[in-house]
């Protein structure tokens, strides 16, 4: 299914399992993301129109928020990790998974004695 409709699947399975008042409740939650996106980000954007929604600082620090952190280009958004986290160098496989999982392990032959 393409992406651009899995809104609306979800939306019509919920109406199929949970009944219409089920779907009303999500629908009405599509309808206001829908809504928050073009009041916060498209209007103000594309035509010169003023955010009404403003986002509280506090909400933005807690999340992170921070505008350094991400670059809008024409092929999409790229973000900037916020740490450098050095990566250890190891000789033989590991899963990435740390402590006792971090090898792999004895090695058993399966099918026989």
């Amino acid at each position: 299914i393409p992406v651009e409709f899995l809104p609306w699947a979800m939306l019509t399975l919920t109406f199929i399992m949970g009944g219409p008042y089920a779907a009303m409740q999500q629908g009405m939650g599509v309808i206001s993301a829908h809504l928050y996106d073009f009041l916060t980000r498209l209007y103000p954007s594309f035509q010169g129109g003023r955010n009404y929604i403003q986002t509280p600082n506090a909400i933005k620090r807690y999340f992170g928020a921070d505008q350094g952190a991400f670059t809008h280009k024409a092929h999409g958004t790229s973000f900037r990790p916020a740490q450098n986290i050095p990566q250890q160098q190891s000789r033989s496989w590991t899963s990435g998974f740390t402590g006792g999982w971090s090898g792999r392990g004895q090695g058993r032959r399966l099918g026989g004695d």
